[in-house]
């Protein structure tokens, strides 16, 4: 039996009352959560403002963005070429509007929460817009007004032409109005966008889609450490991403959604299914034996996203899950992707692989708010290898009940067998968040419930994230925000990769011939496993599924608060702290008789695992107009990172009460211990200097102090940059609305690992005395630096054509020195190896990002993005002893490795010699000849990736795809040269019969005329787990149809509770458009088609290139509803 496993409740508890500790010490002043005011006076409300030089348009958003108050007016009352300046710090709207409207010949009036601007004779003679519902009329319009994704604006004016009659949109974006007759005309306006006027006619219902106007828009994007910068005076790439655009296909790592929406990302994932850990890798793999992955910012402050436990050889395991996947999609605002140097510099040694910066939702001043999404989809297989379904169990030929093989005679085959060992897995995602607040404090409050089946039976993943984050302004000049994430997660039984126990091993290798749903009883009256032949490996996957078992649990709690003081009206000063903790609870048990892992009684592993990461920082920005030309932006100040992990439990493979699962039945108990902590001391500055708004130069230190380098600890890291708004500089073509030039420099770092610079031990339970000490053979480093990433890059922006037509171009040359080696060491030194710096890493490339909004009509509308990307990556050199170095896996098909002159990902492995002109080689028997292990098979990397995404409307109705895809690059299966030797896969239903005579030469050079059969073939190249990788290797080619929605917005009438009401269908992984070949053409074979989903791969580490035994990814399709209140 498996007994019920003790929880950590009691520290989850300890870590949750640190986090409110936290939370109230940032709201100690605050007063009770104030109820939401209905209306407030524009001499009430206070917000602060920094323009520049702005348009009049400019400054209504920036108020609209820091109030309710939304404006009415006709956009030709307006000059748009006036600018205004302002600095106010907590100064009233009235005196804001007082300031910014001075000399224009402009007033305003306040209806509700509505600021009608208006000319000051308009006033005076009484003049003013008027709401429609106070005009005598003999018909009433009503709609509503959509942006280009097909959401409702608020606060949109709808003007009678020719007359002072007009109304709003309300929050949902629809309106009402009454007009004189059917002759009159609504004119359609909204700061940000382009107006539109529309002829009433003979309709009562006018929807009306408003198309941006770049001119007016200023963009502000979320940087490094959290700090706000307008996106035109940015000196590198970044790319945003809307956070609605998370939550309209779903995956159970919402990591997994960004494939194709991110130019010059590769995503790929850990093949044991829900809870796999994913990679994402910008611009290009720099680390032979550190970290490649993107560093996650959750709203200025790094999260743990460490991803333990991947597998790297085709003996198989469990990934472990990461950080990233416990972020809820749910509560994001917004995604900026930082993927330079650049960009990323004052992120330092932390900094070398991009940021993904995360900006989570606030509560909002005003009438309580809420959303629900609710969604059920179902999930199968996406791709399944193809078999053959005419020869069954056997060798040669002949028939054998006893045998794991299908070369026996033509027979009656079970082709279903896989497919229906899968089931249909039902996944549904439940989420509701609150907002509400006033003037002096907001709340945002959220609930989200995951729950995901596998494809596998007893397989499945549930997931609770609750989230509140307060925000107040305590004082004229403080303010606070603070923020508690709690997410409780559960995975049972997680599928083993690999061949070995593996779900997906023991159900390919089964024979065509053999029955399987006659092994649904896959135990007999002793308790003995059923099977169909004799094995000391594969088992029947029905008691694999039933008689092996995986649970994780974890509890995460992350908390941030700040505290920011506004020292004077141009400089204020903000400390920060952040918790994130989480206690992973892992219990892993076969039971008795369970081949290669289970001793006597069966085996059990427990154990629990803590993950500590605290940040600390201090921030003192400063804005200052230099004379009347210049501006100046900066900040400055000091941090620290400190990081601890621990580990404790442990595992037996011997039983004495059989299939008891408790480690006090522990036959021979090895204890499993880990720890390590590491502590980071940082401090940084960094400036912007703008002339007039568009020439802009800024640059960055930081210098970072490890615990994890040699005395002096520290390094620094440098950046430079500038650009030109060339629209701004000089007068162009009107068909181009913005254009920009932009490069910089900068240097940041990879840090290393604990313990790499002193002696470590290590103890081993058994033996004489309970156990013994051993030395680390790896001997320590004694100069260790920090990896060090110098990049250069270039780039234009351009909008075309009113902002109908966009393009992003960058360039970039990476170089990344000091990477962490090891050298054989001899053996007199008692070591067996040691760590050096050495080597040096090439990536360069481009990034295009394309939009396009090549409709824009009164009903229909249609835009698009698409996003290529190509890297070139070159190993330059490594070191005068290593030449070639792992990449830290292997298996017996296939090994990823850097070597001098090649690139990072190569791939080596057996395959068919060739002479020097080019001839396949074969041996007397007419069988092919090995090449060495070194053979050279391709890279794992693609040269090219895209997506393209296109999103519709119609009316009510919204429809948007994603195509995406990935050029060159290979992967070596594992698990198709098993069923090549087996005689399964669907090729190998050729040459049975003999007579097959390859089209090769003989070692001395003679035409080959010797004939071979398909298993003698195939179980030559194969051999088992011991594959000729070069055979099974295939192109990573491939197009999908990666997402597809199509949704209806169920009209609400104005007024109702419910503000908007949206039903989708949504899918994901859809079907192929194109998939590539084996790399190898075999003669008298056709073509063999890629049988596996290249975003899978054996782990989520940097060993890559690999499928082994993968779970196979799935289709999903389902329905959605979004309700706003």
């Amino acid at each position: 039996m498996q007994k019920k496993l003790p929880d950590t409740r009691l520290k989850t508890g300890t870590a949750l009352r640190r986090s409110l500790a936290m939370l109230l010490a940032c709201l100690m002043f605050v007063q009770p959560l104030l109820a939401a005011r209905s209306v407030q006076g524009i001499e009430e409300v206070k917000i602060s403002l920094d323009l520049k030089d702005v348009t009049l348009q400019n400054a209504f958003i920036a108020i609209e963005k820091r109030s309710d108050f939304k404006f009415i007016t006709s956009i030709e009352r307006i000059d748009k070429k006036r600018k205004v300046s302002i600095h106010a710090e907590k100064k009233p709207v009235k005196e804001v509007l007082e300031t910014i409207l001075n000399g224009t010949g402009l007033g305003y009036t306040q209806v509700d929460n509505n600021i009608v601007i208006s000319n000051k004779q308009e006033r005076a003679t009484g003049q003013v817009i008027q709401p429609a519902a106070a005009v005598n009329a003999a018909k009433e319009i009503n709609g509503t007004v959509k942006d280009n994704a097909g959401s409702g604006i608020p606060g949109t004016n709808i003007l009678v032409k020719g007359t002072n009659q007009g109304t709003t949109t309300g929050a949902d974006g629809t309106y009402k109005i009454n007009v004189p007759d059917e002759n009159a005309v609504l004119v359609f306006s909204s700061i940000g966008y382009i107006s539109q006027e529309i002829a009433v006619g003979g309709k009562t219902t006018i929807d009306v889609t408003l198309l941006e106007d770049v001119k007016q828009l200023g963009e502000v994007v979320v940087t490094a450490l959290g700090i706000e910068r307008n996106a035109k005076t940015l000196t590198y790439a970044t790319q945003q991403i809307d956070g609605k655009k998370l939550t309209d296909v779903r995956d159970a790592n919402f990591v997994n959604t960004l494939s194709g929406k991110v130019a010059g990302a590769v995503i790929t994932q850990g093949s044991s299914g829900p809870g796999s850990a994913t990679r994402v890798v910008l611009r290009g793999n720099r680390s032979i034996a550190g970290n490649n992955n993107a560093l996650f910012v959750v709203d200025g402050v790094p999260i743990d996203n460490t991803a333990r436990g991947q597998v790297t050889s085709d003996f198989g395991g469990i990934n472990g899950s990461d950080g990233a996947a416990n972020i809820n999609p749910d509560d994001i605002e917004s995604m900026n992707i930082l993927k330079g140097a650049a960009a990323s510099a004052l992120y330092g040694s932390r900094a070398a692989n991009g940021v993904i910066m995360i900006t989570t939702k606030k509560g909002k001043a005003g009438k309580v708010s809420a959303d629900i999404n609710s969604g059920v989809v179902v999930e199968t297989p996406f791709l399944l290898p193809k078999l053959q379904n005419t020869y069954g169990q056997g060798s040669g030929g002949v028939e054998s009940t006893n045998s794991s093989m299908s070369w026996g005679p033509a027979t009656q085959t079970f082709p279903n067998n896989i497919k229906d060992f899968y089931r249909n897995a039902i996944s549904t995602n439940n989420s509701i968040g609150v907002s509400a607040g006033s003037e002096k404090i907001q709340t945002y409050l959220s609930y989200t419930n995951n729950y995901n089946q596998g494809i596998l039976p007893n397989n499945k993943l549930m997931r609770h994230t609750f989230n509140l984050r307060l925000n107040t302004q305590i004082t004229k000049r403080l303010s606070a925000d603070a923020k508690i994430t709690y997410i409780n997660s559960d995975i049972q039984n997680k599928p083993r990769s690999g061949e070995e126990s593996s779900v997906t091993m023991n159900l390919y290798k089964i024979p065509r011939s053999v029955d399987l749903n006659k092994y649904k009883t896959f135990e007999d009256a002793s308790g003995k496993p059923t099977y169909w032949a004799s094995s000391g490996i594969y088992m029947n996957p029905y008691w694999t599924i039933n008689r092996t078992f995986e649970s994780e649990k974890r509890n995460r709690v992350i908390s941030l608060g700040s505290v920011k003081y506004e020292l004077t009206d141009w400089l204020n000063v903000q400390g920060r702290i952040s918790y994130d903790w989480y206690a992973d609870r892992v219990n892993r048990g076969f039971y008795n008789n369970t081949l290669l892992f289970a001793g006597s009684g069966g085996s059990y592993a427990d154990w629990t695992a803590e993950t500590t990461e605290r940040n600390m920082d201090v921030i003192v920005s400063g804005n200052n107009n230099l004379g009347k030309d210049l501006h100046l932006t900066y900040n400055f100040g000091a941090g620290q990172t400190y990081q601890k992990y621990s580990q404790v439990g442990g595992t037996t493979t011997g039983l004495t009460v059989p299939n008891f699962f408790d480690l006090s039945f522990a036959a021979a108990l090895t204890q499993m211990t880990a720890f390590s902590q590491k502590e980071l001391q940082y401090a940084f500055g960094t400036a912007s200097l703008s002339y007039r708004d568009f020439i802009t130069i800024d640059g960055s230190v930081r210098n970072d102090w490890s615990s994890t380098l040699p005395k002096p600890y520290s390094y620094a890291y440098f950046s430079f940059g500038g650009n030109v708004i060339l629209t701004e500089a000089f007068k162009l073509p009107e068909v181009i609305s913005f254009a920009k030039l932009r490069g910089s420099w900068a240097q940041v770092g990879n840090d290393t690992d604990p313990y790499r610079l002193l002696q470590t031990y290590t103890f081993t339970q058994g033996g004489r005395g309970g156990g013994y000490i051993s030395r680390n053979t790896t001997r320590p480093a004694e100069n260790l630096k920090p990896e060090i990433s110098s990049s250069t890059e270039f780039g234009l922006d351009l909008r075309l054509f009113a902002g109908k037509l966009g393009v992003d171009f960058t360039y970039y040359n990476t170089n990344t020195v000091n990477q962490l080696l090891t050298l054989p060491q001899a053996t007199p030194t008692g070591f067996q190896n040691q760590f050096i710096n050495a080597g040096k890493i090439n990536n360069k490339g481009f990034e295009i990002s394309l939009t396009a909004s090549p409709l824009k009509g009164k009903a229909l509308t249609w835009d698009a993005t698409l996003n290529f990307a190509r890297n070139v990556n070159k190993i330059i050199e490594l070191h005068p002893s290593v030449k070639t170095a792992n990449l830290g896996g292997n298996t017996r098909t296939t090994t990823a490795i850097v070597r001098e002159g090649g690139s990072y990902g190569d791939l080596q492995a057996f395959g068919w010699k060739k002479d020097a002109n080019g001839n396949y080689v074969v041996n007397a028997k007419g069988l092919p000849v090995a090449t060495a292990f070194d053979n050279i098979v391709g890279n794992f990397n693609p040269k090219f990736t895209l997506g393209l995404n296109n999103s519709f409307s119609y009316k009510n109705f919204v429809f948007s795809f994603l195509v995406d895809g990935r050029v060159g690059g290979v992967m070596t299966s594992g698990t198709d040269g098993n069923l090549a030797y087996d005689g399964t896969a669907d090729y190998t239903e050729a040459h049975r019969q003999g007579g097959w005579v390859l089209p090769a030469v003989t070692e001395t050079g003679e035409q080959n005329a010797v004939a071979i059969d398909a298993q003698t073939f195939w179980q030559t190249v194969s051999q088992g787990r011991y594959t000729w990788g070069e055979f099974f290797t295939y192109s990573t080619t491939n197009f999908r149809l990666r997402e597809a929605t199509l949704g209806y917005n169920i009209p609400t009438p104005p007024g109702m509770f419910i503000k908007s009401l949206r039903l989708s269908l949504t899918a994901r992984n859809l079907f192929w458009l194109y998939r590539g070949y084996a790399k190898m053409d075999i003669p008298g074979l056709e073509k063999r088609k890629l049988p596996f989903d290249p975003d899978v791969n054996l782990g989520a580490g940097n060993y890559q290139g690999s499928e082994y035994g993968a779970l196979p990814s799935t289709r999903t399709v389902g329905l959605n509803l979004k309700v706003g209140f």
